[in-house]
């Protein structure tokens, strides 16, 4: 799982336990190429700030099979600037992105050993978006803000705009916290939901 390349195999939500991370764009290929792109959803998600320093936020969502929910992976989605690119790119400091998901097979894994505190949870309907659906939330994503901005498309706006968009258009229930930093990056934020909107629809 931590090479270019290899799938996200539907055996590992019964597999011993593991972790691993990936970039994004290696998570959305993996699930395309693997049967969880339907027969897996989405049961929750959770919105995280890491204490200490920036403050960074990310997501853990729980991915489990529509025909057993007993059993499950976790997905931890992070947003930050690749660090081997120190200087940003202009003066409004831009840098390259480095969209990560590491998988695990416990939320105790992912959360191990870090100071946090949970700001929102949203849990879904068993009609709720599938492993399908993510993909082709986050591959919009990844096109429509190409850039790491410091004060924009940062990891509060990547995490705001996954979970406002799972929230809204696949009846998710806030069950705590709310939806957060709905100003940061609002051209991205629109261009984004139009997209998945007009994917949405034409998939009805």
């Amino acid at each position: 799982m931590s090479t270019p390349g290899v799938t996200l195999a539907t055996d590992l939500l019964f597999g011993p336990h593991f972790m691993c991370t990936i970039s994004i764009r290696q998570l959305c290929t993996s699930i395309e190429n693997s049967r969880l792109e339907r027969s897996a959803r989405v049961i929750s998600l959770m919105r995280f700030e890491q204490l200490g320093g920036f403050r960074h936020e990310f997501l853990v969502l729980k991915i489990g099979m529509m025909l057993d929910d007993g059993e499950a992976v976790w997905l931890r989605l992070d947003r930050g600037p690749k660090l081997e690119n120190s200087t940003p790119k202009s003066s409004v400091s831009r840098f390259t992105p480095c969209d990560s998901a590491t998988i695990a097979s416990t939320e105790a894994e992912l959360l191990r050993g870090l100071r946090l505190e949970m700001k929102a949870e949203v849990v879904f309907p068993v009609d709720g978006p599938t492993a399908g659906d993510l993909r082709t939330l986050l591959n919009i994503l990844s096109q429509e803000s190409p850039e790491y901005r410091l004060w924009g498309e940062n990891c509060k706006w990547f995490c705001s705009v996954v979970q406002e968009s799972l929230t809204h258009f696949y009846s998710g229930e806030l069950r705590s916290g709310t939806l957060s930093h709905r100003d940061l990056g609002k051209k991205s934020r629109k261009r984004i939901s139009d997209r998945l909107m007009s994917v949405i629809a034409r998939g009805r």
